[in-house]
Formats: C-alpha cells, structure tokens, sequence
C-alpha cells in the first residue's frame, strides 16, 4: 500500500510537462551575465514545487470531484500532496525573498496561482486553457533571469512572449487530439468550442501570428537576427496545423519546439555574452 502510493505520488511528477519549464527556468538564469548557481536551482526548484502542486490539484479535481477518470491518488492524499508542495513552493520562493532576488518572487508567485486555479477554474474556458501553460512556461523563464539579475531585459522579455505565443499555438493542436473526450467532461477548449477544422486554422494563425513577431523584433533590432529562424519555424509550425493529421501534426510541432526554442536563446545569448557563452567560451 505503501508502495503504491510512492508510486502515484512520483507518477504525478510528469516529466513531460515538469522538465520543458525547468529547463527554461534554468535557460533563463543562464542568460544573465553571471549566474549564482543557489538562486538558479532555488527558482527551478519552486517552479517544480508549483508544476507538482498543478498536477495533485488536477488529480484531486479531475478524479474525485468530477469523476472524469479512475483515481491514482486517494483524495486525502492528493490533499497533502498538494499542501506538502505548497508548502515547499512558498520556503524556496521565500529563500529567494531573502536572498533580495525579489523581481523573481514577482514572476514566480503566480505560478502557483496557476497551479491551483488550473483544474477548478482555468480549464474549463477556452482561453485560459489554452495559455494557462505557456504564460507559466514564459513566467519559468523570466523568473530564472530575474532570479540571477534583478531586472528585465527587453530581449529576454521578447523571447519569452515569442515563447509563449508559438506554445499556445501548439497548444490548440494538442487539444484537437483531446476533442471527443473533453466533449463528454465538459472541458471547452477551442477545439470543442469550435470544431476541429476550424480550431486547426486558429492554430496556424497563432503560429503565424508568432513568425511575424519575430520578425517585426528582429526589425526594431530587439532580437538578433539568429531568430528569424524561429520565423521559418513558425511558418512550417503553421501549415502542420492545418495539412497534416492531428497526432502526427503534435508529433511535429513539439520536435520543432526545440530548435525553435534553441534559436531564440542562442540568438539573444550571443547578443549579450550570456554567463553560458562565458561558461563555453
């Protein structure tokens, strides 16, 4: 019984979800010009905290208030999860308080307001569902580079919206696979509000929308030229969503997320001689 518990508590890890915000936790400190290694893993650290407390408050709603699926976690369970991660949330981002980075806390606190308003509130309207994890995805990232820095960059703040414009591009399309069932739950993202077709070119639209960010970036030189590869990769992002089945068109996406991700942090660090091109260098 034990046993099986440990195991549902590290099955709500989901490192799916977990490890992309983490790593651009992480990105983001490395783009300060040096990087106190304590506030980088404190920040991930909390952004962690606040994704495991997302995941236990889903289990918790989705299962045991809603009955959408068999429980892995007994409802008491999931509750001190929850608690215990809160718990563990609200020490790393009061060490980061105390540490002065205090631009980060800012960007960092409403993770976990995400986190608890994911299941109960946020994922039952069609925008919100849609953004909730890209803005927290973007949120990650600055916060790391707060953590380090204490203040914004204009560059690093515009990777971060092009970040979280193509994610909630891919997004939609992500749910286009989750239709049927989220019609029987009543969870109304764009592709049930809107049907398949044309939720589809509304994800094309987004992923176009962030090429021509770029772009217009790279024109007021607030992004290096270096991201006009993201561009491109937005484009072809966009004509997946909406000619190539939906699976295989999710398959894509999150494989272009990677370059598209790579060229925008590559780009801005060789911009500002980042601590990571100190690091390689």
């Amino acid at each position: 019984m034990v046993a099986a518990t440990g195991r549902a508590l590290l099955g709500s890890v989901k490192p799916t979800f977990m490890l992309p915000a983490v790593a651009l936790a992480l990105a983001g400190s490395a783009l300060a010009p040096a990087v106190s290694l304590p506030l980088a893993a404190a920040h991930a650290a909390a952004v962690g905290a606040a994704l495991y407390t997302a995941h236990v408050v889903d289990e918790y709603v989705d299962a045991h208030l809603r009955g959408e699926h068999d429980p892995t976690l007994a409802a008491r369970t999931a509750t001190a999860a929850a608690v215990a991660s809160s718990l563990a949330f609200a020490a790393l981002v009061g060490g980061l308080w105390t540490a002065g980075a205090r631009a980060a806390v800012a960007a960092t606190l409403p993770l976990w307001a995400l986190a608890v308003l994911h299941a109960p509130a946020l994922d039952r309207h069609p925008v919100p569902v849609t953004v909730d994890y890209p803005v927290g995805v973007a949120l990650a990232f600055l916060g790391g580079f707060l953590a380090q820095t204490g203040r914004l960059a204009l560059g690093v703040a515009a990777v971060a919206v092009v970040l979280a414009v193509s994610l909630s591009g891919l997004k939609v399309s992500i749910d286009r696979l989750d239709r049927s069932f989220d019609r029987t739950v009543d969870k109304r993202t764009l592709p049930v509000l809107l049907g398949d077709r044309t939720s589809a070119r509304v994800g094309a639209a987004i992923h176009l929308f962030a090429a021509l960010l770029v772009v217009g970036l790279v024109a007021a030189t607030v992004l290096p030229a270096l991201a006009l590869v993201t561009a491109a990769i937005a484009v072809l992002d966009a004509a997946l969503a909406v000619r190539v089945a939906p699976a295989w068109s999710v398959r894509a996406q999150m494989a272009l997320a990677y370059p598209f991700t790579a060229a925008l942090l590559v780009g801005q660090c060789a911009r500002t001689a980042c601590a990571a091109a100190e690091l390689v260098g």
